[in-house]
Protein backbone atom coordinates (compact mmCIF):
# COMPACT_ATOMS: atom_id res chain seq x y z
CA UNK A 1 0.00 0.00 0.00
CA UNK A 2 1.50 3.38 -0.99
CA UNK A 3 2.46 5.70 1.84
CA UNK A 4 -0.04 8.49 2.48
CA UNK A 5 1.72 11.86 2.40
CA UNK A 6 0.93 14.87 4.57
CA UNK A 7 0.08 16.77 1.40
CA UNK A 8 -2.54 14.16 0.54
CA UNK A 9 -4.09 14.47 3.99
CA UNK A 10 -4.15 18.27 3.68
CA UNK A 11 -5.91 18.06 0.33
CA UNK A 12 -8.57 15.75 1.74
CA UNK A 13 -9.18 18.07 4.70
CA UNK A 14 -9.28 21.06 2.36
CA UNK A 15 -11.91 19.33 0.24
CA UNK A 16 -14.03 18.55 3.31
CA UNK A 17 -13.82 22.21 4.34
CA UNK A 18 -14.80 23.35 0.84
CA UNK A 19 -17.85 21.08 1.01
CA UNK A 20 -18.68 22.52 4.42
CA UNK A 21 -18.51 26.03 2.98
CA UNK A 22 -20.89 25.09 0.17
CA UNK A 23 -23.37 23.68 2.67
CA UNK A 24 -23.18 26.81 4.85
CA UNK A 25 -24.15 28.91 1.83
CA UNK A 26 -27.41 26.98 1.73
CA UNK A 27 -28.33 26.60 5.39
CA UNK A 28 -27.42 28.12 8.78
CA UNK A 29 -24.71 26.50 10.85
CA UNK A 30 -27.00 25.25 13.61
CA UNK A 31 -28.97 23.08 11.15
CA UNK A 32 -25.95 21.37 9.56
CA UNK A 33 -25.27 17.73 10.43
CA UNK A 34 -22.31 15.45 9.82
CA UNK A 35 -24.53 13.51 7.41
CA UNK A 36 -24.85 16.67 5.27
CA UNK A 37 -21.07 16.87 4.94
CA UNK A 38 -20.69 13.14 4.27
CA UNK A 39 -23.26 13.39 1.47
CA UNK A 40 -21.74 16.55 -0.03
CA UNK A 41 -18.18 15.20 0.03
CA UNK A 42 -19.18 11.79 -1.30
CA UNK A 43 -17.07 10.08 1.36
CA UNK A 44 -18.04 7.27 3.66
CA UNK A 45 -18.67 8.03 7.31
CA UNK A 46 -15.46 6.21 8.21
CA UNK A 47 -13.34 8.37 5.91
CA UNK A 48 -14.82 11.62 7.23
CA UNK A 49 -14.20 10.58 10.83
CA UNK A 50 -10.64 9.61 9.88
CA UNK A 51 -9.95 13.29 9.22
CA UNK A 52 -12.28 14.93 11.73
CA UNK A 53 -13.47 13.53 15.04
CA UNK A 54 -16.56 15.72 15.15
CA UNK A 55 -18.56 18.43 13.43
CA UNK A 56 -17.10 20.91 15.91
CA UNK A 57 -13.57 20.16 14.68
CA UNK A 58 -14.68 20.79 11.11
CA UNK A 59 -16.19 24.14 12.10
CA UNK A 60 -12.98 25.22 13.85
CA UNK A 61 -10.80 24.38 10.83
CA UNK A 62 -13.29 25.93 8.40
CA UNK A 63 -13.58 29.20 10.30
CA UNK A 64 -9.81 29.46 10.78
CA UNK A 65 -9.35 28.92 7.04
CA UNK A 66 -11.57 31.89 6.15
CA UNK A 67 -10.54 34.42 8.81
CA UNK A 68 -7.70 36.04 6.92
CA UNK A 69 -8.31 39.60 8.14
CA UNK A 70 -5.31 41.79 9.01
CA UNK A 71 -4.00 40.88 12.43
CA UNK A 72 -5.85 42.89 15.04
CA UNK A 73 -3.04 42.29 17.54
CA UNK A 74 -0.59 44.29 15.44
CA UNK A 75 -2.99 47.21 15.07
CA UNK A 76 -3.65 47.35 18.81
CA UNK A 77 0.05 47.14 19.72
CA UNK A 78 0.87 49.92 17.25
CA UNK A 79 -1.81 52.17 18.73
CA UNK A 80 -0.76 51.49 22.32
CA UNK A 81 2.78 52.60 21.49
CA UNK A 82 1.73 55.63 19.45
CA UNK A 83 2.17 59.27 20.45
CA UNK A 84 -1.56 59.98 20.60
CA UNK A 85 -3.12 61.17 23.84
CA UNK A 86 -4.37 58.54 26.28
CA UNK A 87 -7.97 59.31 25.36
CA UNK A 88 -7.23 59.08 21.64
CA UNK A 89 -5.37 55.79 22.06
CA UNK A 90 -8.26 54.23 23.97
CA UNK A 91 -10.79 55.49 21.45
CA UNK A 92 -8.78 54.31 18.44
CA UNK A 93 -8.25 50.85 19.97
CA UNK A 94 -11.99 50.39 20.42
CA UNK A 95 -12.64 51.60 16.87
CA UNK A 96 -9.96 49.18 15.59
CA UNK A 97 -11.84 46.28 17.20
CA UNK A 98 -15.00 47.40 15.42
CA UNK A 99 -13.18 47.68 12.11
CA UNK A 100 -11.82 44.15 12.55
CA UNK A 101 -15.30 42.74 13.21
CA UNK A 102 -16.69 44.61 10.21
CA UNK A 103 -13.95 43.30 7.91
CA UNK A 104 -14.49 39.81 9.27
CA UNK A 105 -18.23 39.98 8.65
CA UNK A 106 -17.74 41.03 5.03
CA UNK A 107 -15.15 38.29 4.37
CA UNK A 108 -16.09 35.01 2.70
CA UNK A 109 -18.11 33.05 5.24
CA UNK A 110 -17.56 35.70 7.88
CA UNK A 111 -21.04 35.37 9.32
CA UNK A 112 -20.26 31.72 10.14
CA UNK A 113 -17.77 32.92 12.76
CA UNK A 114 -20.49 34.72 14.65
CA UNK A 115 -23.06 31.99 14.09
CA UNK A 116 -20.74 29.60 15.91
CA UNK A 117 -20.22 32.11 18.72
CA UNK A 118 -23.96 32.39 19.27
CA UNK A 119 -24.59 28.66 18.73
CA UNK A 120 -22.28 27.70 21.60
CA UNK A 121 -22.92 30.74 23.78
CA UNK A 122 -24.72 28.74 26.46
CA UNK A 123 -22.78 25.49 26.13
CA UNK A 124 -20.02 26.14 28.65
CA UNK A 125 -18.14 22.92 27.96
CA UNK A 126 -18.01 23.32 24.19
CA UNK A 127 -17.30 27.03 24.44
CA UNK A 128 -14.31 26.36 26.68
CA UNK A 129 -13.01 23.67 24.32
CA UNK A 130 -13.59 25.39 20.98
CA UNK A 131 -13.27 29.15 21.38
CA UNK A 132 -9.55 29.14 22.32
CA UNK A 133 -8.85 27.38 19.00
CA UNK A 134 -10.54 30.05 16.89
CA UNK A 135 -8.14 32.62 15.44
CA UNK A 136 -10.68 35.44 15.37
CA UNK A 137 -11.60 34.81 19.01
CA UNK A 138 -7.91 34.85 19.92
CA UNK A 139 -7.51 38.20 18.18
CA UNK A 140 -10.55 39.72 19.87
CA UNK A 141 -9.56 38.33 23.26
CA UNK A 142 -6.03 39.72 22.92
CA UNK A 143 -7.33 43.15 21.92
CA UNK A 144 -9.86 43.34 24.75
CA UNK A 145 -7.29 42.24 27.35
CA UNK A 146 -4.71 44.76 26.12
CA UNK A 147 -7.27 47.59 26.18
CA UNK A 148 -8.36 46.64 29.70
CA UNK A 149 -4.74 46.52 30.84
CA UNK A 150 -4.18 49.96 29.31
CA UNK A 151 -7.22 51.39 31.09
CA UNK A 152 -6.21 49.93 34.47
CA UNK A 153 -2.65 51.24 34.13
CA UNK A 154 -3.90 54.74 33.40
CA UNK A 155 -6.32 54.62 36.31
CA UNK A 156 -3.39 53.78 38.59
CA UNK A 157 -1.45 56.71 37.12
CA UNK A 158 -4.36 59.04 37.86
CA UNK A 159 -4.90 59.83 34.19
CA UNK A 160 -8.27 58.09 33.85
CA UNK A 161 -10.95 58.76 36.46
CA UNK A 162 -13.75 56.17 36.21
CA UNK A 163 -17.20 57.53 36.96
CA UNK A 164 -18.61 54.01 37.40
CA UNK A 165 -16.91 50.81 38.67
CA UNK A 166 -14.38 49.44 36.19
CA UNK A 167 -16.16 46.07 36.35
CA UNK A 168 -19.29 47.77 35.03
CA UNK A 169 -17.31 49.31 32.17
CA UNK A 170 -15.87 45.90 31.25
CA UNK A 171 -19.33 44.30 31.36
CA UNK A 172 -20.70 47.12 29.21
CA UNK A 173 -18.01 46.61 26.55
CA UNK A 174 -18.36 42.81 26.55
CA UNK A 175 -22.15 43.01 26.33
CA UNK A 176 -21.85 45.45 23.44
CA UNK A 177 -19.48 43.17 21.50
CA UNK A 178 -21.62 40.09 22.25
CA UNK A 179 -24.65 41.97 20.97
CA UNK A 180 -22.86 42.84 17.75
CA UNK A 181 -21.87 39.17 17.35
CA UNK A 182 -25.46 38.04 17.77
CA UNK A 183 -26.72 40.66 15.32
CA UNK A 184 -24.06 39.59 12.83
CA UNK A 185 -25.10 35.95 13.18
CA UNK A 186 -28.76 36.71 12.52
CA UNK A 187 -28.07 39.26 9.78
CA UNK A 188 -29.76 42.13 11.61
CA UNK A 189 -26.50 44.12 11.73
CA UNK A 190 -26.09 44.11 7.97
CA UNK A 191 -26.78 46.84 5.50
CA UNK A 192 -26.96 46.69 1.69
CA UNK A 193 -23.20 46.16 1.47
CA UNK A 194 -23.24 43.35 4.04
CA UNK A 195 -21.29 45.26 6.67
CA UNK A 196 -24.00 47.32 8.36
CA UNK A 197 -22.97 50.22 10.59
CA UNK A 198 -20.60 48.29 12.83
CA UNK A 199 -17.77 50.84 12.60
CA UNK A 200 -20.18 53.63 13.52
CA UNK A 201 -21.46 51.57 16.44
CA UNK A 202 -17.94 51.17 17.77
CA UNK A 203 -17.29 54.89 17.40
CA UNK A 204 -20.29 55.40 19.65
CA UNK A 205 -18.92 52.80 22.06
CA UNK A 206 -15.57 54.62 22.12
CA UNK A 207 -17.30 57.89 23.04
CA UNK A 208 -19.29 56.17 25.78
CA UNK A 209 -16.25 54.46 27.32
CA UNK A 210 -14.11 57.59 27.30
CA UNK A 211 -17.08 59.36 28.86
CA UNK A 212 -17.10 56.81 31.68
CA UNK A 213 -13.44 57.72 32.21
CA UNK A 214 -13.97 61.47 32.46
CA UNK A 215 -11.20 63.93 33.14
CA UNK A 216 -9.03 62.09 30.63
CA UNK A 217 -6.22 64.43 29.68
Amino acid sequence: MPKVTEEYLKEKRKYILECTGEILKEKPLYTVTMRDIIKKAGFSQGIIYHYYASLDDIYVDYINSITACPLLEQNIDTLLHSELTEKEILSECIIAIGRYIEELLTSVGGRTCFELTVFYAYDIEKRAALFPKLKFKQSLGYAQNRVLEYVLNNIEKGIFHPQIPIRSIVMFINSFIDGIAQSAATGTAEGPDGSGDISNMFMTLAKAVTGFLSDVK
